[in-house]
């Protein structure tokens, strides 16, 4: 049987974690069936969205563009200040730029665990 692949973040090497083009690499060279796994953030609207970390300013420009709205919510039991998808639908934050093109809307095709 084939080895078991998963690329989490796709290819994250070459590419910035959980990026639109790090998943198309880790998908165009890799076996086929290959399991493409990615860290999921909830909108408030309920969409997933690929992104390494719960503070949306880690990666993006949000804090630039939404002044002044950041909430804070206990974080694996810290108090945690910041911008977090959970506070926003997903049409009002697919705008924001990222600085390297964070965003990938989750499909279930594109995240498969094939039995698991």
């Amino acid at each position: 049987s084939p080895p078991l692949v998963i690329a989490h973040g796709g290819f994250s090497g070459l590419f910035p974690d959980s990026s639109e083009d790090a998943y198309i690499l880790a998908a165009g060279v890799s076996v086929p069936n290959v399991a493409l796994w990615c860290d999921v953030q909830l909108t408030k609207d309920k969409v997933g969205i690929c992104f390494p970390s719960v503070d949306l300013d880690n990666a993006t420009y949000i804090s630039d563009i939404i002044r002044n709205k950041s909430t804070s919510y206990l974080v694996n039991g810290v108090s945690t200040r910041g911008y977090f998808s959970v506070d926003y639908n997903f049409q009002d934050i697919s705008g924001i730029s990222c600085p390297l093109s964070h965003w990938l809307l989750v499909h279930f095709e594109v995240i498969s665990f094939h039995g698991f």
